[in-house]
């Protein structure tokens, strides 16, 4: 895959899913303030409405995969674009992340500070790193 120089790079577009509201405008507007496009959804349903009626191309999909819907909403997605990385919300130490996911999730901080915040730019940026090697092997 190559870059060209004068054509400008998508954003990337990621879907943050969790009932808190707070906790999901407070996370879009730091990933918009990154350079992000943040999409936030109050549930699985809401969120592949938003998908469809967008017609977006997800990259990311921030979530708890504990909740109702999800994983149905993660696989949907992947089978529309099969590199769309997951990044799991749950408690701290949280282990229910299911098996099937296990080598293709991260794990982020649900809390709200400072040190979260540098957390949550930290895991994206070193995602993009991920995915651009991975990219340029292919």
């Amino acid at each position: 895959m190559h870059a060209w120089p004068w054509l400008p790079m998508r954003a990337k577009t990621i879907l943050i899913v969790d009932r808190d509201l707070g906790f999901v405008f407070w996370l879009g507007q730091i990933l918009d303030a990154a350079g992000y496009v943040a999409v936030p959804a109050r549930g699985a349903v809401e969120a592949a409405e938003i998908v469809a009626t967008l017609r977006l191309s997800v990259d990311v999909v921030i979530a708890p995969l504990t909740d109702r819907g999800v994983n149905g909403l993660v696989k949907t997605l992947r089978f529309a674009s099969p590199g769309i990385q997951v990044i799991a919300l749950g408690g701290e130490g949280d282990s229910s992340v299911p098996g099937r996911y296990s080598e293709t999730v991260w794990q982020g901080p649900c809390r709200r500070d400072e040190a979260a915040k540098s957390e949550w730019l930290g895991l994206l940026y070193g995602l993009d790193r991920s995915y651009a090697t991975s990219a340029s092997r292919a």
